[in-house]
């Protein structure tokens, strides 16, 4: 059983995550995905709350059968700050010792070999990776050659869309000034409107 995990902010989550998931469960041929929106992220504050961000998620993949919609693993799942520990919260969900992947975007992938906690890559399956804004594949490879001078050399599967560049900020800009928004699934617009979590005074 191949399972993938993907955590993110997704504050919100748009259609370029929609995808990225949709493309992961072909190239990588998994079973099931979970994502996850991270309690803490490394690098971004996020405006929503977990719960909010867990919730448009669950919205936004209700039609994706492959999708984990289990909400106590997600959120124990959320409160992991190392790949070694969700691996090890994964094995404790999945007791058929499955092989995990991990969806990042190139972004995420860049400083992967400066991560604490990152583990020996014969403890996973490997990583699918969304190419985003101008890197390439040649660019990637560099990147993983830095793994590989660490001693960790994962498989990667690659995926390249439009929609994985779709800017999380410039649609809560949108909904905060009442513009059109084509770029997420409508029930996660209407749920954020509604919850007015992106309204110009909670910014």
């Amino acid at each position: 059983m191949r399972i993938g995990i993907y955590a993110g902010t997704f504050d919100p989550v748009h259609n370029g995550h929609i995808e990225f998931a949709r493309k992961a469960i072909e190239v990588a041929d998994l079973d099931t995905v979970i994502m996850v929106a991270e309690k803490m992220p490394y690098r971004k504050k996020p405006v929503a709350s977990w719960d909010h961000r867990q919730a448009m998620l669950e919205r936004a993949t209700e039609d994706i059968g492959q999708v984990d919609h289990d909400y106590q693993f997600a959120n124990e799942l959320a409160h992991q700050h190392t790949m070694a520990d969700m691996l090890h919260v994964a094995a404790k969900h999945y007791t058929d010792n499955p092989e995990i992947w991990f969806l990042v975007g190139s972004d995420v992938y860049e400083h992967m070999h400066q991560w604490q906690g990152i583990v020996d890559a014969r403890q996973y399956g490997g990583f699918v990776v969304a190419l985003r804004d101008d890197h390439t594949h040649d660019w990637l490879k560099s990147q993983h050659d830095k793994l590989v001078q660490k001693g960790i050399n994962p498989h990667y599967e690659l995926v390249q869309s439009d929609k994985t560049r779709i800017s999380s900020s410039r649609i809560r800009e949108a909904i905060g000034d009442d513009n059109s928004v084509d770029t997420l699934p409508k029930n996660v617009l209407d749920y954020a409107v509604a919850h007015k979590l992106y309204a110009r005074t909670t910014q």
